[in-house]
């Protein structure tokens, strides 16, 4: 490495030096040297693979020939830094959850404004983080150009009062990696600008300094990882012989194109890939509502009719994860809304505010006028039941008595066909005792049916709160104790409406999300998401739209929320030609499947030397001003 400049030197003495020419010449040299120094840097490291959202960050660490270990699972935690109140002590990413409960208290410094990058300092400590979670050490003391020396490797540890791990230490550590031995596989949005860009490399190769890093397109691995699923489906599908309507409706139509619909945090992009994973940047399109929309809505919504909740961020955006949903018949719900009472409408709900002190997380549960409907409707189709089973009953009596008077006029007259020979005094002795008999069984089964009546009313009287149902329990006892469960139920709520305050939530349960999907609502002059997907497909080549509409995957947090990957559906199946046939695809864990995709893209071989760059190689290239075009190749 240190042989081309001393032949430099010695084919340029005796001349003048002049920076221009000296600084064209070492691009030359710069650029020569590109191919050994990438060459030379092992393409066997530890990937640490980092899915940077602008709320979370998805992280986990991969260890070398070992990528497809299905006991690698990933972890999350806020990709933020936050102080607490009257003091100096900076906390990032899980150390905030794990030392603190009420997050309101905290000041926040997020590192992503509109999914990008925007705080570097911010973002260098969120990543230093989980490096010290992941159990790799920085180490940047030969790190080109500066770096922050020993500052990574103890500042978590410094501000927790404790000693800083030493790098000697690391070789008696089994699981230990320095940031010299392992790489760096980082997802982002797509079109990230050329400064933020560069602001990324200098804090991966000089701050942390990583010896390999490579930067993929997050929606490009998602759309890996439903091939991969689809391939998996099609096989599966062959191999069985029951017909399974799921793998047969995921199997794979061989065309490697899929719709990729990432709707995270702070935006909603919409990505079309090809050749398993390549992305069209032609028909990529961008809407710019998220996560972070909603929960402001809603955060205003209820700070103007209930509480002030302006300063309380993650309580509000913790009501809209949990209570939120996309409804298909948005009109007709607010008609329902409109001409019904607040508060017995079905899907009116009350979220409890955590007290900070017994609950630490907020709580749902049904208002009381809801309740007591919910309660008399329970309580109309026991009623409704116990009429059925009556009835029944009565029916069944009546069918035995009409039985026992058929059997009776049987015996008659087989009694009159058998003793025809008889005196007659014998016969109507005969007679008058089976008379006798049947009479005496009627007034038997009358008393014991009136003695069960009686017993059945005393125990009503005797116990008001059973608490467990059984076959032996009378239908008014089940009454009666329904009634002592409402009681109480009722006593209760009153006990926790004095102890807890509570957020009543009626049509912003669906009106906050249907800003996905009409943005003008809130003034944005723009099409939904629906619009967006019929866009970015038609600016795609003809021949590949129908294999676009059939693979639509959705992923990101707010794929999450109830209903709306039905709305998807049925909205692009109106706007799509009738020709072609809509598939969407919702995982069971959207937020994680562009991590789990990139994991199996890592996965394959020669991916470190064909899909990232090494430092000197880095170095080279920022030496001759060719920074930006790095990243193209």
């Amino acid at each position: 490495m240190k042989q081309p400049p001393a032949k430099k030197a010695a084919s340029t003495k005796g001349q003048k030096p002049k920076a221009k020419g000296g600084t064209k010449q070492a691009a030359a040299i710069s650029s020569t040297q590109l191919a050994t120094n990438h060459i030379s840097t092992p393409t066997n490291l530890p990937i640490c693979i980092i899915d940077n959202g602008g709320w979370t960050v998805k992280y986990g660490l991969v260890a070398p020939n070992n990528n497809n270990d299905t006991n690698v699972q990933m972890s999350s935690m806020y990709n933020a830094t936050a102080r607490p109140p009257l003091q100096l002590t900076i906390l990032a990413g899980d150390e905030i959850t794990s030392t603190m409960k009420n997050l309101g208290q905290l000041t926040w410094s997020n590192s992503c404004e509109r999914g990008m990058v925007c705080d570097g300092e911010t973002q260098l400590r969120v990543w230093a983080r989980i490096l010290e979670v992941l159990n790799v050490i920085p180490n940047v003391s030969n790190v080109m150009g500066g770096g922050s020396g020993n500052f990574l490797a103890s500042i978590a540890a410094s501000r927790r009062g404790k000693k800083p791990v030493v790098q000697q230490q690391s070789t008696t550590q089994t699981q230990a990696y320095t940031s010299n031995n392992c790489a760096f596989l980082l997802l982002e949005p797509p079109f990230v600008p050329s400064t933020i860009s560069e602001n990324i490399d200098n804090i991966l190769f000089r701050e942390l300094g990583m010896s390999r890093v490579s930067r993929l397109l997050g929606p490009c691995m998602a759309a890996v990882k439903y091939i991969s699923f689809c391939q998996q489906q099609t096989t599966a599908s062959k191999a069985t012989t029951t017909n399974n309507t799921d793998n047969v409706k995921w199997v794979n139509d061989n065309t490697e194109c899929c719709c990729v619909v990432d709707s995270g945090y702070s935006f909603t992009h919409i990505v079309p890939t090809q050749n398993n994973g390549e992305a069209i940047d032609t028909a990529i399109r961008r809407l710019n509502v998220g996560g972070k929309v909603l929960t402001n809505l809603l955060k205003e919504s209820v700070t103007y009719r209930q509480w002030n909740m302006m300063d309380e961020y993650h309580i509000v955006n913790d009501a809209k994860e949990q209570l939120c949903f996309v409804s298909d018949q948005f009109d007709k719900e607010m008609k329902y809304a409109k001409s019904t009472r607040k508060g017995i409408r079905w899907f009116d709900r009350e979220y409890l505010l955590p007290d900070f002190v017994n609950t630490f997380k907020g709580s749902i549960r049904l208002p009381e006028p809801l309740q007591r409907k919910n309660e008399m409707a329970e309580m109309e189709k026991i009623k409704k039941e116990l009429d059925r089973l009556n009835d029944e009953k009565e029916r069944q009596e009546l069918e035995d008595e009409a039985r026992e008077l058929a059997m009776e006029v049987d015996e008659n007259e087989a009694d009159d066909k058998t003793s025809a020979e008889e005196p007659n005094a014998a016969k109507k002795k005969k007679k008058s005792k089976s008379k006798k008999e049947k009479k005496n069984k009627r007034s038997k089964k009358k008393r014991s049916s009136k003695n069960a009546d009686n017993s059945d009313e005393e125990m009503d009287g005797a116990s008001d709160y059973d608490v467990d149902d059984s076959d032996e329990e009378s239908d008014q006892q089940r009454l009666q104790r329904l009634k002592a469960m409402r009681d109480a139920e009722r006593k209760r709520r009153e006990q926790e409406s004095l102890e807890h305050q509570a957020i009543a939530m009626s049509v912003e349960r669906f009106a906050i999300p249907e800003v996905l999907f009409t943005p003008t609502d809130i003034g944005l002059n723009c099409g939904g998401i629906a619009e967006a997907i019929v866009e970015s497909i038609e600016a795609c080549d003809p021949v590949l739209r129908a294999a676009m509409y059939h693979n639509v995957l959705l992923v990101g947090g707010n794929a999450k929320i109830s209903g709306y990957a039905k709305r998807v559906e049925s909205e692009l199946r109106k706007l799509a030609p009738t020709n072609y046939e809509v598939r969407v695809y919702l995982p069971e864990d959207p937020v994680s499947y562009a991590w789990e995709g990139a994991k199996l893209f890592a996965s394959q071989p020669g991916f470190q030397e064909r899909f990232s760059v090494d430092r000197m190689s880095w170095e080279a290239m920022k030496a001759s001003g060719n920074q930006q075009d790095i990243w193209k190749n």
